[in-house]
């Protein structure tokens, strides 16, 4: 935001990957000469030179900004306070603090990559009202409305990479493509699968987007259209943190989840989720041997009215991307809040 007299005279996002950042939109869209104006950033602003778009602190000192005032300073170690030392160089004031732990929350998808190696990990499944996610010996059902399946594939089309288990893929034979919705981003496939039992004609291993398939089988390199990945054939399990590993690596941002109840409670005890999403039906299943949800053990931040459906939203405060309890951007924009 950039604002003169309690009067906001421009503001701007980051639209997209390889766009310019917020500053520069901000300044561009001022209605008046910013000179002498503050910037309010929810990130310190940046100066390094080694990425796609050009550093911003340069664009805010040419443009005569005055003050900055900074929510959270920088996690990437390629600024990290190196910008707000640049612009107090130029004669910019400079506050910071100012709801940072709030501003961190807003950017933990970040904080994951520029800190941790790897992406920000979201759950999301639908329950019944009775606590199942599925019929009689795991037969599929349709639990959610047409509003909350909407609501999930705006949720795709925020994220980077999709990962199921073969199970799902067994079961329910999804292609996990992003339907219905303006499409934002492509997310990649990722399929968890031990002893690989992917079918070569299931509709997620070929056709776009591309699919990558983990296993702890070695000796084959694809099932169908998708690449085979093994990352744990001595300890018989897929190793979890190496295809976040791997993902962070191809610098994917958000990995959204989709599992069935053996995966969603596996992954709750990782330690590696951050967010789950719980869409709950006002429906019962009623049926005998049937998967049962697992209990999300962290304070609920948000819950929302979708379709007939009620939408929860949990993060994990224990994980080393929780830094308030705030709703996260997807869920303000895409609930509706």
């Amino acid at each position: 935001i950039i604002h003169r007299d309690g009067r906001v005279i421009g503001r701007g996002h980051h639209r997209r990957f390889g766009g310019p950042h917020a500053e520069p939109n901000a300044l561009s869209d001022c209605r008046e000469d910013p000179r002498g104006a503050s910037a309010v950033v929810t990130l310190e602003p940046c100066c390094h030179t080694n990425k796609k778009t050009p550093p911003c602190v340069p664009a805010l000192v040419n443009a005569g900004i005055r003050r900055v005032v900074v929510g959270q300073v920088d996690p990437n170690p390629s600024v990290c306070g190196k910008g707000i030392a640049q612009l107090r160089e130029a004669g910019v004031e400079i506050i910071t603090g100012v709801l940072d732990k709030r501003c961190a929350q807003l950017n933990a998808a970040f904080y994951a990559l520029t800190r941790l190696a790897r992406p920000y990990v979201t759950l999301k499944w639908a329950q019944s009202a009775d606590g199942l996610m599925g019929g009689s010996g795991n037969a599929p059902r349709r639990i959610s409305g047409p509003a909350s399946s909407r609501l999930v594939h705006m949720l795709r089309t925020r994220c980077d990479a999709i990962l199921v288990s073969s199970d799902t893929v067994i079961a329910d034979d999804p292609s996990l493509t992003v339907r219905d919705v303006p499409v934002k981003r492509t997310p990649i496939r990722i399929v968890l699968d031990t002893h690989l039992r992917t079918p070569a004609d299931a509709k997620m291993v070929n056709g776009q987007p591309e699919t990558h398939i983990f296993t702890c089988r070695s000796g084959i390199d694809r099932v169908g259209e998708a690449q085979v990945h093994c990352v744990g054939e001595r300890s018989g399990h897929v190793d979890f943190s190496a295809v976040l590993q791997w993902l962070g690596e191809r610098k994917c941002t958000h990995l959204l989840v989709e599992p069935g109840p053996l995966l969603a409670a596996a992954l709750l005890d990782s330690g590696y989720v951050d967010r789950v999403w719980v869409i709950r039906s006002p429906g019962k299943l009623d049926e005998n041997d049937a998967p049962v949800a697992p209990e999300v053990n962290w304070p609920a931040v948000a819950s929302r009215q979708v379709g007939e459906d009620t939408v929860t939203e949990y993060l994990n405060p224990y994980g080393p991307c929780f830094f308030a309890p705030e709703p996260s951007p997807e869920f303000m924009l895409d609930c509706g809040q």
